[in-house]
This record gives structure tokens, C-alpha cells and sequence, in this order.
């Protein structure tokens, strides 16, 4: 068994500092909106950023590249995550030096290292576990590629040599057309997110039409979730049908933001689409809420 260490960049500390600069902004955020439905929204994307970015973070602290047994380890997590590739599904590979130039599709990445998924200039769509841009290695698989940074990059390359994997010239192209219509995984969601979304638009309007709301409902609350402002039945139901057009546009504009990067990688697009379906379930639930809370 041989361990390699990344290379020391100076990734670690660009990512502390977002992290910090992130909360501070929306830790203030929170504070000075006294509006109960920015606020939730607020406390909700700061729980998000926050797993998402120390996710990310603790798998550059943690990160190394073993090779065992004609099998190539990433491991991270103090061994919680591990990515296992077999030297026969390893095509080939191509050493790299200079500014990583490329689409970030998650986790965090500039031109001197990269973490997560992205797409690489005449790589293609890749894991990258690239602490340094010095010396990158890029694996090359049948499915997607994996960029490694191992402090000794030598050592390494006679490891996968001695493998039986040798040297490649990588050329990518993205593709053109990816049916996602036909992806049941995007279609489950897009179809939930679209329910949830009707259900909150046409909801309210029902709930007035068969005088189920009282005379007079709250439509804005404080950041402690006291009514500060009433208006009719009526307004009420307008003013939440308003929310789902709103969630009808984010579903929208998230849709095609996912079939646009679906040709680098339809992974991603699952991402992009679960954005409108979280949003939904935030304002319908705030919407029940008010509901039963002054019915």
C-alpha cells in the first residue's frame, strides 16, 4: 500500500474566509429583517451554505490517495468517504500544470485548486480533488474523470504506470441535446415541485371562494411571527396566490438553468431543480401555517 498526501495549497484558508464572510452577511441579515417569512428563508439558506461549505472543507483537511491492490483510494472524512477506482476502469491519464480553467458545477474551486465537481477546458466533467494546481493529474474513466494533486506527483505517475495505465491526450466536447424529459429522477421532482407550487397558488383562491377564511387575516408578520398588518379574506388569498407565481417563476428559470447544464453533467441538473421544489415547500408551509394558526 502506498499513501500520497495532496499537495499544500492555499485553498483551505479562501474557503474559511468565505465561510466566514457568508455567515456574517446573513447572521446580519437575519437581525436587521424584522419580516418572518425573509427571515425563515434567511436561517434556512444559512443551515444550507453552512453543511454545503464545511462539507467541502473538510474533505480538502481530510483528503489522501492510496493505492492498493490495483485499486486507486481517494479517501476523506477520516475514511467516511471513499472513492474506489480500479486501475481497469482507469482509460489513461494526463498531467497538468498552470491555472485550472473551467465551469464550477459544486463545491469550490478557482484557478489554483478545486474541490467538487466541474468542468474541466479539454478535460471534460470531473472530480476534483486538486489541492494545488502545480502538478494535476487527470484520470480518465468511462464515465466521468477525476483530478488528483498528489504532493509527490512523480512517485504517483510510476504507480499508475507500473498499473499498466499510461499516458492520453484528452480532447472534450460537451454534448449537445440531453433529453432530461426522459430522466425519471428529474421528472419525479419536477413533478413535485409543480404540484406543491399549484397547491399553493390555487389553495388560497379556494379557501376564499368557499368562505373557509375568516373576514380578516394576517399578511405580514415580524420576525417573531407577530401579525403586524391585516387585510380582508380576499387580499389575503391574493397576496399568497402572488407566492406561487413567484415559485412558478423560480421553477421555471430553474428548469432551464438545468437543461442548460445537464450537457456538462446531468448530476447537476438534479440540483438545480431541487432549488424551486425546497422553495415550494418552505411557502406552502409557512402558508398552512398561517392558515391554521389564525383560521
Amino acid at each position: 500500500m502506498k499513501k500520497y498526501l495532496p499537495r499544500h495549497g492555499r485553498g483551505t484558508m479562501t474557503i474559511i474566509l468565505m465561510i466566514a464572510a457568508y455567515n456574517a452577511a446573513l447572521i446580519a441579515l437575519i437581525y436587521l429583517v424584522d419580516s418572518y417569512m425573509i427571515s425563515v428563508l434567511l436561517k434556512v439558506s444559512l443551515a444550507a451554505i453552512d453543511i454545503y461549505q464545511l462539507y467541502y472543507l473538510f474533505i480538502r483537511l481530510t483528503m489522501n490517495y492510496v493505492i492498493e491492490d490495483g485499486t486507486l483510494k481517494i479517501v476523506s472524512l477520516l475514511g467516511l468517504k471513499k472513492v474506489m477506482l480500479p486501475f481497469n476502469r482507469i482509460e489513461g491519464y494526463m498531467k497538468f500544470s498552470g491555472n485550472i480553467k473551467g465551469i464550477k458545477l459544486s463545491g469550490f474551486g478557482r484557478t489554483h485548486s478545486a474541490v467538487g465537481r466541474a468542468v474541466i477546458e479539454k478535460i471534460g466533467t470531473t472530480y476534483m480533488y486538486v489541492t494545488s494546481s502545480k502538478d494535476i493529474v487527470y484520470l480518465k474513466t468511462d464515465d466521468i474523470n477525476y483530478g488528483l494533486s498528489p504532493d509527490d506527483a512523480a512517485g504517483f505517475i510510476g504507480d499508475l504506470e507500473s498499473g499498466g495505465i499510461n499516458e492520453i491526450s484528452m480532447n472534450y466536447r460537451p454534448s449537445k441535446s440531453v433529453r432530461l424529459y426522459k430522466d425519471k429522477v428529474f421528472t419525479v421532482i419536477v413533478a413535485a415541485a409543480s404540484v406543491i407550487t399549484i397547491a399553493m397558488t390555487v389553495n388560497p383562491i379556494m379557501l376564499y371562494l368557499t368562505d373557509q377564511l375568516p373576514a380578516l387575516m394576517p399578511i405580514s408578520f415580524s420576525a417573531g411571527y407577530q401579525p403586524v398588518q391585516f387585510g380582508t379574506g380576499k387580499q389575503f388569498a391574493f397576496n399568497q396566490m402572488m407566492f406561487g407565481f413567484m415559485n412558478m417563476a423560480v421553477l421555471l428559470c430553474m428548469y432551464y438553468a438545468s437543461h442548460f447544464i445537464s450537457k456538462y453533467d446531468r448530476r447537476s441538473a438534479y440540483k438545480f431543480i431541487c432549488v424551486p421544489l425546497a422553495v415550494s415547500i418552505i411557502f406552502f408551509a409557512m402558508q398552512l401555517q398561517t392558515f391554521f394558526s389564525f383560521r
